[in-house]
């Protein structure tokens, strides 16, 4: 009976894990992986982004995640849902797909900077996989699993979980910010940021 008790706690627990949520002024947050977290873990704020690869004010402000993230090292930590807007952004959804590969290989953060350093390059191609692949390379992954990972589309359910999250919390534009509670759009980030985050931390 033990054997089987331990069993079940072992098979729920993987599930807790990925529903497990923070309750929000704007809604619930679903559990996201270390390996799409950046800072430390156990920072008083929580900075939430929904973002969209191919898009190109969500590749402006990631140089301003990175400067907030030194200037309020151990203060801040930063969480990246996946949001594709794959309506006006061809290959938004592949390159989730690939990002999330690479964060399966614990490469998540220079993967997605260099999507976005490169966007300019691969987002007018017919086709951007060799791109992509390229990116897997000069982050070091085992090409061997990316290949096999990106191939895999079950992995776009991880992604379409998140862009769900969003449209529930009324996420209409990326790149979205939530710090704890405020929503901050595109370039509000940048002005409004350093502001938001010090509000927080005067808590």
């Amino acid at each position: 009976m033990k054997k089987l008790l331990t069993a079940l706690v072992l098979m729920i627990l993987p599930v807790i894990a990925v529903y497990a949520v923070k309750e929000t002024y704007w809604g619930p947050i679903l559990s996201t992986p270390p390996s799409r977290q950046i800072g430390d873990p156990h920072a008083k704020v929580t900075i939430v982004e929904y973002s969209d690869f191919q898009c190109p004010s969500c590749a402006k402000m990631q140089p301003t995640v990175h400067n907030f993230l030194d200037i309020y090292k151990g203060k801040i930590r930063v969480m990246y849902k996946y949001y594709p807007l794959t309506r006006i952004h061809k290959h938004a959804m592949a390159a989730a797909h690939a990002a999330e590969c690479a964060a399966g290989q614990q490469q998540f953060w220079p993967y997605a900077d260099r999507l976005f350093a490169q966007q300019d390059s691969w987002a007018p191609l017919q086709d951007a996989t060799t791109t992509f692949m390229a990116i897997g390379q000069e982050t070091n992954l085992d090409m061997t699993k990316f290949h096999a990972c990106f191939a895999d589309p079950s992995k776009e359910k991880i992604i379409e979980s998140d862009a769900d999250e969003a449209r529930s919390r009324q996420v209409a534009a990326t790149p979205t910010f939530f710090i704890e509670d405020e929503r901050l759009v595109g370039g509000v980030f940048a002005s409004e940021g350093a502001r938001a985050i010090e509000k927080e931390l005067r808590k």
